[in-house]
């Protein structure tokens, strides 16, 4: 659908809009107009420097190591997701098909030492450290593990300026606990489908897709921030009635959560 036009590996590091229409400027100093531009570049953005010249990701005080190996821990079964929560960490595999597995690490109040190995980080951060996370850490090299921080966007109060728009996690970057990022940014992309085909004035399309896009996107962050707390407190009382909570979900009730996750609800 995009076209013979489409151009890979290029580099935007300026975006203007204009009186009519928007152009961005290229790392080898090139320039490319046109009616729009559509801001998808990540929670890092450039666009959104932009619209917003003072909007940064709020840092929530946990860090991860991520990675993604070709092999399957014997302990994690087929089709699978296997999540451990322990005070002050949480970590987790998935077999994401083809042979491959998913598996992280995530600990509160703490950051990576870049001069130490990884691996020994991990260990020394779970306790006791899960069957299935051994075997990934057995079957994973020192640098397919990836450092991430934890960071999101909830006080974003502009998505677009000018002809300029952002979605996906340029506009509303969440951490990854309510496992529904990817679903809020596909959900961008078919709102705006649908707002685009039905033709109208640029900013006033804009505006609509914030006001019918941002409640949802925010209702994400807000449940990743609360999912990161309930999975890694360290209060003793909480992490009680928390298990206690848990275990008396009735097994329809469970399904009926997480399918509504899958679904981006």
């Amino acid at each position: 659908m995009v076209g013979a036009d489409l151009r890979l590996g290029q580099e935007c590091v300026r975006v203007e809009s204009l009186a009519e229409g928007a152009r961005i400027t290229l790392a080898d100093g090139t320039t490319d107009s046109g009616d729009m531009v559509i801001g998808c570049d990540g929670a890092h953005s450039l666009v959104r420097g932009f619209v917003d010249e003072k909007a940064e990701l709020k840092m929530l005080g946990a860090m991860a190591w991520v990675a993604v190996i070709d092999s399957h821990p014997p302990a994690l079964k087929a089709n699978r997701h296997m999540d451990f929560w322990q005070p002050g960490s949480k970590a987790g595999v998935a077999d994401v098909g083809r042979g491959q597995s998913r598996w992280y690490t995530t600990f509160t109040r703490r950051e990576a030492d870049p001069k130490r190995s990884k691996k020994e980080q991990i260990r020394e951060g779970l306790d006791p450290v899960p069957q299935a996370i051994a075997q990934c850490l057995e079957m994973t090299r020192e640098e397919q593990l990836i450092p991430v921080r934890h960071g999101d966007l909830l006080g974003l109060k502009l998505w677009h300026k000018g002809q300029v728009l952002m979605l996906g996690d340029a506009a509303h970057a969440t951490s990854p606990f309510a496992g529904m990022g990817a679903c809020a940014a596909i959900a961008d992309a078919d709102k705006l489908a649908d707002l685009i085909s039905a033709g109208g004035e640029i900013k006033e399309m804009f505006q609509k897709f914030q006001e019918q896009r941002k409640p949802a996107a925010d209702a994400v962050i807000l449940e990743s921030r609360h999912n990161l707390e309930m999975s890694t407190c360290r209060s003793r009382l909480k992490t009680w009635i928390r298990d206690w909570g848990l275990s008396h979900i009735p097994e329809q009730k469970m399904h009926e959560i997480v399918s509504a996750m899958v679904r981006g609800q």
